[in-house]
């Protein structure tokens, strides 16, 4: 089982590794760190694809274990002293704790015990290296490509407070490029202004999605990121693009956001240029599923007080697997301020949440007897 000392100890050492997203070498020496605190019988497999690692720890040797447990180890950029764990009374601070290096000392305790008592319950922790630019080397590949599917999924990577997510918006980028003709500003009917139908395209754009900027809802919102062009003021505008980010409910899909887009920028001007960016799916969890209610069950008992159900406008790594309808267990101890110098977690809420995911697993297991 895992003590406080030894929870402090690893992550005071995971802090220290500077893991920023795409410092494949900082990222691999956590990964090398992390396979020495496993049980000598564990199960590792270690992938490489493009700048990012995935490590699979687990005590079979399958890729549908009955559960997964995904974290990631990489990190936004930060100041340097903030790679140093500090703690005040009951809180301990730096880059990573709540997202999400305090995850992984506790998988790393799970595993082992389960190891260690030659459990029959299957269980892999997976750790990948860059959610924070959106997972596509790590998760999206973990995922599509090596085909991990476990029966039920945690990723205790929202949910701060211990709120259970029930359910996370959807994202999807796009790109549109205008094309126009120089010409000087003092005689702009010889050129063509490619600014122009872009902001057109805003003003319509804005006018339906406004609206749900304004206060939180569970609707399509849309951001406009960027918007760029022109090279003087006394220039027209010969090429120009803006960004677009849109994040969508379940009842909502990325098809008929650029189904909707592409009809506009037709009506607009038909020369316009579509790129996609970054995509992924929404997350929903079916709170009236036996494993989720059992979850929850566990978690009031531990802390003794109700969990919250609630949707979650983040994304993580979970997205990746939305299209295979696996069970998603998400939820946090508390903590807060992330991606920020003053990021904290709660320890005692954290060696609590350790001990709920420890009980749960253990009543998993003994369904299967």
């Amino acid at each position: 089982m895992l003590n406080k000392q030894t929870f402090l100890q690893q992550l005071s050492t995971l802090i220290e590794f500077e893991t920023l997203t795409g410092n494949f070498e900082n990222n691999a020496r956590a990964l090398d760190y992390v396979t020495t605190l496993v049980h000598k019988q564990a199960k590792i497999k270690r992938f490489r694809n493009k700048n990012a690692e995935i490590l699979l720890l687990a005590n079979s040797d399958t890729l549908t274990p009955e559960i997964g447990y995904l974290v990631h180890s990489d990190v936004v950029s930060t100041a340097k002293e903030l790679f140093k764990l500090q703690k005040s009374g009951n809180k301990i601070f730096g880059r990573g704790v709540s997202d999400m290096k305090f995850s992984i000392p506790l998988g790393i305790a799970l595993l082992n015990e389960l190891i260690e008592r030659n459990s029959p319950l299957s269980f892999c922790l997976a750790i990948t290296t860059d959610e924070e630019i959106g997972g596509f080397a790590g998760g999206a590949y973990l995922a599509e490509k090596l085909k991990w599917r476990p029966k039920v999924l945690l990723v205790p990577d929202g949910g701060d407070n211990l709120c259970f997510v029930k359910a996370s918006k959807g994202v999807a980028q796009f790109e549109i490029i205008s094309q126009g003709k120089a010409a000087h500003a003092s005689r702009p009917w010889q050129g063509k202004n490619a600014l122009l139908p872009l902001c057109r395209l805003v003003v319509e754009l804005e006018r339906e999605y406004g609206k749900n900027s304004l206060k939180e809802n569970w609707k399509t919102t849309l951001n406009f990121g960027q918007l760029q062009g022109g090279l003087s003021t006394n220039q027209v505008c010969d090429e120009a693009k803006v960004r677009l980010d849109y994040r969508y409910p379940e009842t909502d899909s990325r098809e008929r956001i650029e189904l909707e887009l592409r009809q506009k920028m037709r009506a607009i001007e038909p020369t316009l240029r579509l790129n996609t960016l970054s995509t992924g799916l929404p997350t929903f969890t079916d709170t009236s599923l036996s494993i989720v209610k059992l979850f929850l069950a566990v978690f009031e008992e531990e802390f003794r007080q109700p969990i919250s159900v609630k949707p979650n406008y983040g994304a993580s790594d979970a997205r990746h697997f939305a299209a295979f309808k696996i069970p998603i267990l998400m939820i946090k101890p508390k903590g807060g301020d992330i991606h920020c110098a003053s990021e904290w977690l709660d320890l005692d809420s954290t060696l609590r949440f350790y001990q709920a995911l420890r009980a749960f697993i253990l009543k998993v297991e003994n369904k299967q007897k």
